[in-house]
């Protein structure tokens, strides 16, 4: 006696420390999950193999039965003896990165099959007809938030089973199809009739079973609308229910409840009884059938994660529904062995094919399950049990060994009924991120690859854009300055040669006579300014030509740019719009340059002087009067000996006063024939002199170089913004690459940050997935006691 309690003492132990350190290892995964989940959300979208699952989920679902994911992949023995996770292998980094011309299958060769990702998988039923197009629809970031949603749902399943495991009772869920038998079986585990039954289905919530002992021995029904609320010392958090009154309320509930707790007495022994066992708290919970309807079916599914055993009822007469397929597969994720009563079996004429059929069945859905089927599969008749003990004869064998075998699955094997579905949906969830982790190892290589790709690729692009950017600068530039520097000199030599024959001008002007002199050079003065003025608007002009020269040069050059950078070839198609016509091209030219106004400040206030009739250039006058002088000279060179005899004769003849009188009569014609020269020449001493005035004015006032600063500016500010928009677009271009190849580095950097987390992420996974496999292994408990 003493050896039996010791053993079971250190069952006890040995019990207790499974559950702490799978608590422990329960806490890790969902640590892990979370770090999933920020990295998934903050770093790098966590890449989803969606089509491939998709297809395979296509090709699966018209197989009939489908088949509980599990991660014993290849085995039918317990859970602590499976394969587990495939063996981690170390992930590829840059340098292993093989040649784009790797296949796809090779690929997914190194990853795990699809069909393993169980846990994390998303709901890719919509995308299983073949017209659909979900999948192609969704883009990455909406895949990202689907899966976070997905990974939450499995934090908030995770403190569930860290509930469960932490809780020392054991829940035992009888579910299955309608009109199965379920209240039925439970009362038949009762050996009494407390739940109603019926040939219609009668039960419309959930009813919770337990021992009147935690009730302080007191047989009540606790009618509770809000479960998580329910205090058993607070009156105010349930109604309660009298007995009489327990059938209206299962079939007519009408939302008033949530659940029912039934605490009931059994007075059989500690080794009969299920409820009154002496060691573990049980609760038995009835709950609705499947395909009720929909709230009620969304409800048990969500129930079953807070469950220790899930024993499910088949009626004999039916089999698996599909309402009951889907719920196996559902508990499946957790749950490797589910406890099967196949009810109603004494109304089957042909047993062994009756049997032979849920058993395939069984096969398919729970190959666990199936492995074990001598504990855990029973076909039983439930209400013969209760009409034999209300007749007070022996039940059926078929029902003791079912009855003895749960006693023995909830509560002696309660690391395989309690621990074992926390351990394996840990198992499938480490399993799915090992997975993801190797898909998303895979595919930030395959992005480092294609970045690499397109780096290599925009490479010599890139080089040309520079080049092509320092050579049209230049040549922009160097058009600008020749264009400004061809201005400046054609001004300034065109206006300096104006300027000095404007003489040459004024010879055009018509000379009136003597009377008219001050009109005549008045004439004169206004023909030299309007000359002025037009070989000012001809240097315009000129500017003008220079200006459309330039941008000419200019426009082939972004010609040629936009040969290189065909996206911009619609903003600047608006270059040339106008050069088809000359002239509106050339007015346009013409009205960038500043308004000439006038042409100098000097001719706006000149007026006529005395001194532009008179010319008092001795060096002029004296020449010209030589000038005269020799040619009468030349005239009368052949006589002058005769005329000087002549005249030395009469000087000797004639006396002094007749000779002073000649030579006043000469000097006076002298005197009368200069006046008449002075006179005669009036015309070209107006010419000269304005002419002169004039062009010393100019000069003194910088006209030359005014209108050649002029020019050269405004033709500066005409080309420049031309130059400035062509390097500007080129500038745009380059800055438009460089972003570019930013862009691909920085995405290059977080592919690599990331293929780097996956490895480590993989690597991580296997380590906890191999201590959440040793909780079970038998050697391991041995070396803590």
């Amino acid at each position: 006696m003493n050896a039996t309690r010791q053993e079971q003492e250190i069952q006890q132990r040995v019990f207790a420390d499974k559950c702490q350190r799978l608590h422990t290892h329960l806490v890790g995964t969902k640590t892990l999950l979370r770090e999933i989940g920020e990295y998934n959300r903050s770093k790098w979208p966590v890449h989803y193999p969606l089509a491939r699952i998709a297809q395979a989920a296509a090709t699966n679902a018209g197989n009939g039965l489908r088949r509980s994911n599990s991660m014993l992949l290849n085995s039918e023995s317990t859970l602590v003896e499976g394969l587990g996770p495939a063996p981690i292998r170390r992930a590829m980094t840059t340098e292993d990165v093989p040649s784009s011309s790797s296949s796809d299958t090779e690929a997914s060769e190194r990853l795990l099959d699809v069909n393993d990702l169980s846990v994390l998988k998303l709901d890719l039923r919509l995308s299983y007809h073949g017209d659909s197009d979900v999948i192609g629809s969704l883009e990455e970031s909406s895949i990202a938030r689907l899966f976070d949603e997905r990974l939450l749902q499995c934090e908030a399943h995770i403190d569930k089973l860290i509930a469960r495991v932490t809780d020392k009772s054991s829940k035992i869920l009888v579910t299955g199809d309608l009109n199965a038998g379920k209240s039925t079986l439970v009362n038949a585990l009762l050996r009494r009739d407390i739940l109603p039954f019926d040939q219609q289905p009668c039960t419309m919530l959930f009813c919770e079973v337990v021992d009147a002992s935690l009730n302080a021995d007191v047989e009540e029904i606790h009618g509770v609308p809000d479960i998580s609320a329910y205090n058993q010392k607070d009156p105010r958090t349930y109604t309660r229910v009298g007995l009489p009154d327990l059938e209206d309320v299962v079939m007519e509930n009408g939302e008033q409840f949530q659940q029912l707790k039934i605490y009931t007495r059994d007075v059989r022994s500690d080794g009969a009884s299920l409820l009154h066992n002496g060691s573990v708290d049980v609760a038995l919970i009835d709950s609705p059938g499947l395909n009720r309807d929909s709230l009620k079916t969304t409800q048990l599914f969500a129930r079953q994660e807070e469950i220790d055993v899930v024993v499910f009822v088949v009626n004999a007469e039916n089999h698996f529904t599909l309402s009951g397929q889907d719920f196996l597969v559902s508990a499946g994720n957790e749950k490797a062995h589910i406890f099967i009563v196949v009810n109603r079996f004494d109304a089957i004429r042909r047993k062994d094919r009756c049997e032979r059929m849920i058993l395939d069945q069984i096969r398919d859905l729970s190959p666990l399950t199936y492995a074990e089927r001598s504990d855990l599969v029973h076909f039983v008749s439930a209400h013969e049990q209760l009409a034999a003990e209300r007749a007070g004869t022996q039940g059926a064998d078929s029902f003791s060994r079912m009855e003895k075998s749960l006693r023995s699955f909830a509560l002696e094997q309660r690391f395989k009924s309690k621990l074992a579905p926390a351990q394996r949906y840990a198992m499938n969830v480490l399993g799915d991120v090992q997975y993801l982790a190797a898909e998303n190892v895979a595919a930030a290589t395959k992005r480092i690859q294609e970045i690499n790709a397109l780096l290599r690729e925009s490479m010599p692009r890139y080089e040309t854009l520079l080049q092509e950017r320092t050579d049209t600068s230049r040549q922009a530039e160097a058009a600008l300055d020749d264009g400004c520097a061809e201005v400046r000199r054609h001004t300034s030599t065109h206006l300096t040669n104006t300027t000095r024959h404007l003489q040459d001008v004024a010879e055009k002007v018509a000379y009136p006579g003597l009377l008219s002199l001050w009109n005549y050079a008045e004439s004169v003065l206004l023909a030299m300014v309007r000359h002025l003025e037009h070989e000012v608007s001809e240097c315009d002009r000129f500017a003008c030509f220079t200006i459309q020269h330039a941008r000419a040069d200019l426009a082939r050059l972004e010609d040629h740019r936009r040969a290189l950078d065909d996206s911009e070839a619609k903003d600047a198609s608006s270059w040339n719009d106008n050069d088809d016509d000359g002239s509106t091209s050339g007015s346009l030219t013409a009205s960038q340059l500043a308004p000439i106004g006038s042409i100098s400040n000097a001719l706006d206030t000149v007026q006529l002087e005395l001194s532009d009739f008179v010319d008092f250039d001795i060096a002029h006058n004296w020449a010209a009067l030589t000038s005269v002088s020799t040619a009468l000279t030349l005239l009368a060179s052949k006589s002058m000996a005769s005329n000087a005899l002549t005249l030395l004769r009469l000087s000797s003849t004639m006396g002094p006063q007749t000779a002073r009188r000649l030579m006043v009569a000469s000097a006076a014609l002298i005197g009368l024939g200069s006046v008449f020269y002075v006179v005669s020449d009036m015309d070209a001493t107006v010419r000269r002199k304005l002419s002169a005035r004039l062009e010393l004015m100019l000069d003194d006032e910088g006209f030359v170089q005014h209108h050649a600063e002029r020019l050269t500016t405004e033709a500066s500010r005409a080309i420049r913004p031309f130059v400035w928009h062509l390097q500007h677009t080129f500038q745009r271009m380059v800055e438009a690459e460089e972003h570019r190849r930013a862009d691909h580095l920085r995405r290059r950097h977080v592919a690599q940050d990331s293929q780097i987390y996956f490895d480590e992420l993989r690597i991580k996974a296997h380590a906890l997935a191999n201590q959440v496999r040793a909780v079970g292994n038998a050697d391991a408990v041995n070396s803590h006691f």
